[in-house]
């Protein structure tokens, strides 16, 4: 008992620097031989990223001690063709002699998903100690201060034609046996890799979905805000927000089209509502330094606490220095404001110049209105 109480103690020591009243970003992944000027502004404007080799983290890590690297791994398969990260390399995640046992079985079957990993066994005393001995020198070699456990939901949650053979499509007692599994897992990895671990918990909409994800340090919602059907938002920010009053590490990952900015200040209008002292956004665009001007919007700090406050058919948070509005929904909503503000649009944004300088026409324009009407799955930041 008091070697497991040390051992969780350990992961509350090394976490993300707190977002405080700053929106803070996390890259998804980095490509290795960055420029001098993209290695500065990485360093400077992300709180941290995954997937990186040694070199390319210590860095990082030179130029901003505080930056915070999680390493990549499957959180509940083993992958035929997967590449993860020892040193500055990219080595087959498949080991040379994988033991029988540790895979999961359906009807006395591998269970083999359509992007190439196998379904493992989280129950099996013998997986659990080769992943995480495997996942402890994974991380000793690369520098991470953390872990990574991609694709850790409920495996139906993927489609269950996605494997072979298929899994049950709807299956109530099945999936809440998963759920449970996986719980029973993360707490496991969380007292024996001795670093905080964050789970992708992909968007967390399906409405049978039960697991709790509350014994790992953090988690990724993969797919935040973007295009969901207005209940599924509502039940995803919800479910974030009950690891965000916790202290969780919560990174909201989505995927805007980057050209459209009405979508991109949907997806952070919506991390506004929620953000707290270790929330996270990251528009996903692909492997590279990327950046975007409303990263830069300075609210101050929050009046109101997190959550999902209505107000004239909107959702609504106020900061110190403005006002964050929200329309989830299917209809247009006007939305009447105390005084005039200033309305905020981006202009620009995507891959950073190989000079680590951000462009001139990268800004963030502004407009006076004493009201706005905001169209379906459309956020507004306004300044005081």
């Amino acid at each position: 008992m008091v070697r497991l109480l040390s051992l969780l103690a350990s992961t509350l020591v090394a976490l993300p620097a707190p977002t405080a009243d700053r929106i803070r970003v996390f890259s998804d992944q980095l490509p290795d031989g960055l420029s001098p000027g993209l290695l500065e502004f990485a360093a400077t404007h992300y709180a941290g990223a995954q997937k990186l080799g040694a070199s390319e983290t210590l860095t990082l890590k030179k130029l901003n001690p505080g930056f915070f690297m999680i390493q990549y791994r499957l959180g509940l398969g083993l992958g035929r063709t997967t590449q993860i990260r020892f040193g500055d390399a990219w080595v087959p995640e498949w080991p040379a002699h994988p033991q029988p046992r540790w895979f999961y079985l359906w009807h006395g079957q591998r269970v083999r998903q359509s992007w190439g990993w196998y379904l493992m066994n989280p129950d099996d005393a013998s997986w659990r100690a080769y992943w995480v001995a495997q996942v402890r020198r994974q991380v000793a070699t690369t520098h991470a201060d953390g872990v990574f456990m991609d694709s850790t939901s409920v495996p139906n949650d993927f489609g269950a034609s996605t494997y072979t053979p298929p899994l049950p499509p709807y299956d109530p007692p099945w999936e809440l046996q998963w759920s449970r599994k996986i719980e029973h897992w993360l707490a496991y990895t969380q007292a024996h890799v001795g670093k905080p671990v964050v789970v992708n918990a992909g968007s967390w909409v399906t409405t049978r979905e039960r697991t709790d994800y509350s014994a790992a340090a953090g988690i990724m919602v993969e797919g935040f805000a973007t295009g969901l059907a207005p209940a599924d938002w509502q039940l995803e920010l919800t479910r974030a927000l009950g690891l965000v009053r916790k202290g969780k590490i919560v990174i909201c990952q989505s995927y805007p089209d980057a050209a459209d900015v009405g979508a991109r200040m949907f997806d952070l209008a919506s991390y506004l509502l929620i953000k707290g002292g270790r929330t996270y956004v990251n528009f996903g665009e692909g492997i590279q330094v990327s950046w975007f001007p409303e990263y830069d919007l300075d609210l101050g700090p929050a009046l109101d606490p997190p959550g999902l406050r209505q107000d004239q058919g909107a959702f609504v948070r106020r900061f110190a220095n403005g006002l964050v509005v929200v329309n989830p929904g299917d209809s247009p909503v006007r939305y009447a404001l105390p005084a005039a503000m200033r309305l905020v649009t981006p202009s620009g944004g995507g891959a950073v110049p190989g000079s680590g300088q951000l462009p001139a026409s990268w800004t963030l324009q502004e407009s006076t209105v004493s009201s706005l009407t905001l169209g379906p799955r459309r956020g507004a930041v306004l300044l005081h």
